[in-house]
């Protein structure tokens, strides 16, 4: 600029012309003042900027840069330098006062100041967006082409039409009039070919407007709609400039026009709804038949159908040019991200070009007309998504960790009830951040795949070679039918987004933005009611191709609403879907209204082009929703509000305890009720007509009909999660919308409320109609179990040929106040799960609960007051203060209640065995020095470092509860073992029973408080902190009665084995006897085992006769003790060889009874301890009947195997083959003594 006539560097072929003539220099001057004119922009700027430059700045800098020489500058400020200073080390300080330096720097800042202007003010539309740096740089590369072709044509014309270079010569010497005549000629002939080359224009121009109405009959019939499109809108653009207006010829072809023009229009908007509606753009997925498809979906290939494209299938030129991630859908699996893969976890969702649709999955797709031509009982995998309530493959139903593809999922999670708050400013800036697996959860279209450019005919054309490659029909079996001559097949999409995006260009190309909203919003209602229809027809050829006769044994009614929920998915999905692609098609209608000045200032509010449409269409899908609620709720009058919670408390009672109904029908016949109204609806379903049936009908004719459900309150627990976390993402995807497009989310068309949503409907049925009864029942239920008589005792079967004979585990039911409790909070537990947190309906609920858990704890303190009341085990576990004793505390560190904790949960009740812990001030078992700190959420792990590891630690155990229990085995003193109070058989089994019924219903509790997830219940509910305490106490109670239990079980043998040391066959010389109290207690052992495990169960039963191989033994070396000692029956008759042989026949057959009554499966038998301890026995029993010398040997080698007190004893006991001499003892002591001394 300004330096154009100095700047005449040599760029090759280019290269100015010299000796141009003057003609052609004075069109080339006119054309550049026609240039000039035609901008609108003068700024006066340039003319001060480009004297500056001419004045300030030198001439050579303006040079071609390989021509610069940098040397003379260099030298002249080196060169003053060295003058001005003569120290050349200090020479750089002053460089700024240099005058040459100086000078340099200014010219600088001049050519600086030159650059930014231009930069900031010229080029600022440049830098606004990418496409138009592409626009200019085209026009640039157009315009340098242009240039030269003018340049090689005028050289051209030169070579052919001058003088030869020798002529020349000749002719300047001799004659110079001869160059201005030639000058003169080459004018005319310039100007002559700028008129040819118009002629030829127009002849051009004339020929696209002639060929145009075959040209587009010729790409619709390919239903290539964008091509067509282009042809006509560039034939009607050439068809109205001035040159071409003026041509009265062209009025036939100018209607020709207008009327494909027309059949365009109408093409492209029944296109669009195509999209809109899902009829096409759901993916690339291959056609295969039955046999087909069951091999690939073995072959772990993609069998999702028409929601979920399949994996390796591109989704239009968008994910090339942008740069994307690329086609995942199919995959369900996240992109690795970074070296460890940090999600790696299989998603749920579908996800394409980074873009997610939180409404299908992998398994699951919505209905579309092609489903009419399938045969639906090939894809099994429909009913997979609603196995069950809490199925993770589900689409709405799954619960909250979901981890974290939908924990992130809704920010809007907030309000579950999905209305549009004041905190939703939280949701947006939650709009484009990353989940904890790193991967961005965006639902709208990134915005590189928005500014990548679009090509018309080539983007069509490789879509279409796409299709025809996963063997779809390119073209829509939907036809228009234009005139009787023309039918135009409806073009097909693989994605919906490269298919909005064609077709919104198209209609910019029409000029037709303005009318988007307006056709759209006239077929809304329509197509919504037609996305039904297609979902009714669906649900009803499956439930056809399904169904079966009924067996005639089978009578009752069935509460599976499976299909129900089914059915209901596929409309919530087809309706996010549906709102999803109106979102995607105003984020693209208002990024092409922001790239279009022209249409910037022609609509009204850009930003919040289609929010009416969305709002409109949200609406009308809500009302669908409430048909579909209203119809399977019906709410009940208040008098029938109790049938429509399931279960009544009489109901819940009696079938806890075992009865059952119409006892002479014997289940063949039920009474129906609505038999008759169910076959007349039967009768009027057929496929023909249920496509017309309104929902509540369809509801009644087809799904209560064939399921044999009736209307209840209680099915909106089962919709109210799948409507919640619909609304949730409907509304997230609003506000993601709002972010990307920059809409201002503070207006009152933006913040609308319509009707009551179904959300809000449904949250008002279950807080007035519901949770009421469900509240009532829970309470009654529950009381009344526990008022019944025999609510504690065990539940037993009577019949004749039952028995007890299997060593297998029983499947032993809780008694019938743990059944109450469990069968009536039932519904109000699930409810928890499916109300939102911490709201106005959550709350409530968890008091109810507590209060009926503190209701049913005040009872089973009774009950176990009743049971254990002045019995000396319930004594020993309790201190004065009511606190754990150090007993129980002992008892806990054993291996056997650890396996009972673990045997009726997975790890979470030892929280509960660990409770009583912090009161106690007794100290615990050191643990070894490299064990961890114990962690009792972690599963498999219980208390480490407390626990008895091997037969030492059971003997340290063992010796730790004789403090307290060594009084009770004194069996020399009548007085101590006759205040031992025990249970009676009766008793005992009720105890038992309670044990079991109580860990068993508490754990069944504390699990319906966990959330499922993949990983399993790892996760609590929110606000049931002091539920869960309750619960826990309830754990606690349990655990203690076990101990009670195992403790009266041990004082029911010490109370037999007592007798022993009394027993007349102590002394017998004439035969060898088994003491009476020996096989009382075998038998008694043997009785028990078979009764406890009836009433209670393998596990508490196990936990009730463990330890006993150590105490069995215990209780021999006590009589052996006693005998000893000059007591017992030995007071009146001395000893015999018979006596002796008694006893340790005794320790035979009680070993014998005990592993017998414990050898059932899941036994806490101990085979090492138990052989160490009777060998221990047996081994005590047998120096009775040595000789002096042959005790002393055996003193002398086994030395550690017994105190010496028990040694002491021996030694002065008089026995059969010895008399008693404790200074013998004594004589070895101080010899060993010596011995020791001098060894030291």
């Amino acid at each position: 600029m300004g330096r154009s006539s100095r700047n005449n560097a040599d760029d090759g072929d280019d290269a100015p012309i010299s000796g141009t003539p003057l003609r052609f220099m004075d069109a080339v001057a006119k054309q550049a003042a026609e240039a000039k004119k035609k901008n609108t922009v003068s700024d006066v700027d340039l003319k001060q900027l480009e004297k500056r430059l001419n004045e300030e700045v030198d001439e050579d800098f303006f040079e071609d840069p390989r021509h610069f020489n940098t040397l003379p500058r260099v030298i002249d400020v080196l060169g003053v330098q060295l003058i001005d200073d003569a120290t050349v080390q200090e020479s750089s300080k002053n460089l700024p006062q240099n005058p040459a330096y100086k000078t340099m720097k200014q010219q600088h800042k001049v050519v600086e100041d030159a650059i930014e202007h231009m930069a900031v003010i010229h080029c600022a539309d440049l830098n606004a967006s990418v496409i138009s740096v592409g626009r200019v740089a085209r026009q640039f590369s157009d315009a340098v082409e242009k240039v030269r072709n003018l340049r090689k044509q005028v050289r051209e014309i030169q070579d052919s039409l001058g003088p030869s270079s020798q002529q020349q010569q000749q002719q300047q010497a001799a004659a110079p009039s001869a160059a201005g005549a030639a000058s003169m000629s080459l004018r005319e002939l310039w100007l002559k070919k700028l008129e040819c080359e118009a002629t030829l224009s127009l002849l051009d121009k004339l020929d696209v407007i002639r060929a145009a109405p075959a040209r587009f009959d010729d790409l619709m019939k390919k239903s290539r709609v964008g091509a067509a499109v282009l042809s006509v809108s560039q034939s009607l653009e050439t068809m109205f400039r001035d040159d071409v207006a003026q041509v009265q010829a062209l009025h036939k072809i100018m209607e020709q026009l207008m009327i494909r023009k027309q059949t365009a229009e109408e093409i492209v908007w029944d296109a669009l709804m195509d999209v809109v509606f899902l009829r096409t753009g759901n993916g690339l997925t291959r056609k295969q038949s039955k046999k087909k498809k069951n091999k690939t979906m073995g072959d772990g290939e993609s069998t999702s159908g028409v929601g979920a494209p399949s994996s390796g299938q591109s989704i239009g030129s968008e994910s090339r040019r942008s740069g994307g991630t690329g086609s995942l859908v199919g995959t369900g699996k996240l992109p690795k991200k970074g070296p460890a893969g940090g999600s790696s976890r299989s998603s749920k969702f579908v996800i394409a070009n980074g873009v997610m649709n939180p409404f299908i999955t992998r398994t699951f797709r919505f209905a579309t007309e092609e489903d009419e031509e399938m045969d639906l009982t090939s894809n099994d995998g429909d009913d997979d998504s609603v196995l069950s309530e809490t199925s993770e493959a589900s689409l709405f139903s799954i619960e909250g960790d979901v981890t974290a593809e939908v924990s992130a999922s809704s920010a809007a999670a907030a309000s579950d009830d999905g209305s549009v708050t004041s905190s939703r400013s939280k949701e947006v800036s939650a709009a484009t951040t990353s989940n904890s697996k790193g991967q961005v959860r965006r639902l709208m279209i990134p915005i590189p795949m928005i500014e990548a450019e679009l090509d018309l005919e080539q983007d069509e054309r490789r879509n279409q070679e796409e299709i025809a490659l996963a063997g779809m029909p390119t073209q829509s079996s939907r036809t228009k039918v234009v005139s009787t001559a023309h039918r135009f097949a409806l073009p097909t999409y693989g994605d919906h987004v490269l298919a909005l995006r064609i077709l919104v260009e198209c209609i910019a190309r029409l000029k037709r933005m303005d009318d988007v909203e307006r056709v759209l919003l006239d077929h809304v209602q329509h197509e919504i009611r037609m996305l039904v229809q297609r979902e009714q027809a669906r649900t009803f050829a499956r439930m056809e191709k399904r169904a079966t006769q009924s067996s005639i044994r089978f009578t009752g009614r069935t509460d599976h609403l499976k299909d129900f929920r089914r059915h209901l998915t596929g409309l919530l999905s087809a309706f996010g879907c549906v709102l999803q692609r109106l979102s995607h098609l105003g984020q693209i209608m208002r990024f092409r209204i922001g790239s279009d000045r022209e249409l910037m200032q022609k609509m009204e509010s850009p930003n919040s082009v289609m929010r009416s449409l969305i709002s409109s269409a949200h609406e009308l899908m809500q009302q669908e929703i409430k048909a579909f609620l209203e119809a399977c709720l019906k709410v009940p009058d208040e008098s029938h509000a109790m049938s429509g919670v399931g279960m009544t408390t009489t109901s819940a009672v009696t079938n806890s305890a075992g009865t059952t109904g119409a006892l002479f029908s014997l289940g063949v016949i039920e009474e129906n009720h609505n038999g008759d109204d169910q076959a007349n609806k039967m009768a009027t379903a057929t496929r023909s007509n249920v496509v017309e049936m309104p929902t509540s009908r369809f509801i009644s004719s087809v799904l209560f009909s064939k399921t044999k459900n009736t209307p209840q309150v209680r099915h909106a627990l089962t919709f109210r999660r799948m409507v919640a976390r619909w609304a949730s993402e409907t509304d997230y995807m609003k506000y993601e919308l709002a972010k990307f497009t920059g809409e201002d989310t503070s207006t009152a068309s933006f913040n609308v409320k319509g009707s009551e949503s179904a959300t809000m409907y449904l949250d008002t049925v279950i807080q007035k109609d519901l949770l009421p009864a469900m509240q009532e029942a829970a309470v009654n239920g529950t009381v009344l179990g526990l008022e019944r008589r025999d609510g504690f005792d065990p539940v037993l079967d009577r019949a004749v040929y039952n028995g007890t004979q299997s060593n297998e585990p029983q499947d032993v039911d809780m008694c019938i106040a743990c059944q109450s409790v469990h069968s009536s909070t039932g519904p109000l537990f699930m409810a928890l799960h499916r109300l939102p947190r911490g709201g106005e309906m959550y709350m409530p609920v968890v008091a109810v609960l507590e209060h009926v858990m503190l209701t049913f704890i005040s009872r089973i303190k009774q009950q176990m007051t009743r049971l254990c009341d002045n019995k000396t085990a319930f004594k020993l576990l309790e201190d004065d203060g009511g606190k754990q004793s150090t007993l129980s505390l002992y008892m806990e560190r054993r291996k056997p209640f650890t396996k009972l904790v673990h045997a009726y949960a997975d790890g979470d009740m030892l929280e509960a065995a660990a409770t009583a812990n912090a009161n106690s001030k007794q100290p615990l078992l050191a643990p070894p020095a490299g064990d961890t700190p114990r962690q009792t959420e972690q599963k498999g792990e219980s208390f480490t470092e407390e626990v008895a590891d091997g037969v030492e630690g059971e003997e340290m155990i063992m010796e730790l509860e004789l403090k307290t229990l060594g009084p009770l085995f004194e069996f020399s003193k009548d007085r101590k073992v006759n205040e031992i109070k025990v249970c009676t058989d009766e008793e005992l089994m009720k105890a038992l029973t309670l044990s079991h019924s109580l860990l068993k219903v508490s754990s069944l509790l504390e699990t319906r408080l966990k959330v499922r997830n993949s990983s399993g219940f790892n996760k609590p509910l929110t606000s049931t902190r002091p539920l869960r305490e309750s619960i826990k106490t309830v754990t606690q109670f349990g655990l203690k009665m076990a101990k009670f239990c195992r403790l009266d079980m041990l004082f029911q043998n010490v109370v037999r084995l007592a007798k022993v040391c009394k027993s007349s066959t102590l002394v017998a010389r004439d035969a060898v006897r088994i003491p009476s109290s020996v096989n009382d207690l075998g038998e008694y052992l043997t009785g028990a085992s078979d009764n406890l495990r009836e009433a209670a169960g393998n596990a508490v039963t196990a936990y009730t006769l463990s330890s006993l191989e150590q105490y069995i033994p215990f209780c021999l070396m006590q009589t052996v003790r006693v005998v000893a000692e000059g007591k017992g029956i030995i007071h009146k008759a001395p000893l015999t060889m018979n006596g002796i042989e008694a006893l340790d026949r005794s320790g035979s057959v009680l070993y014998r009874d005990l592993k017998g009554a414990t050898a059932f499966d899941n036994s806490f038998w101990d085979v090492e301890l138990a052989a160490l301890s009777f060998e221990r026995s047996a081994s005590f029993m047998a120096m009775m009947e040595l000789e002096m010398e042959e005790l002393v040997a055996y003193y002398n080698a086994n030395q550690t195997d017994f105190p010496e007190s028990d040694f002491m004893l021996m030694f002065g006991m008089t026995g059969p083959r010895r008399q008693g001499d404790v200074g013998r003892f004594h004589m070895i002591n101080r010899r060993d003594k010596k011995h020791s001394k001098k060894k030291s």
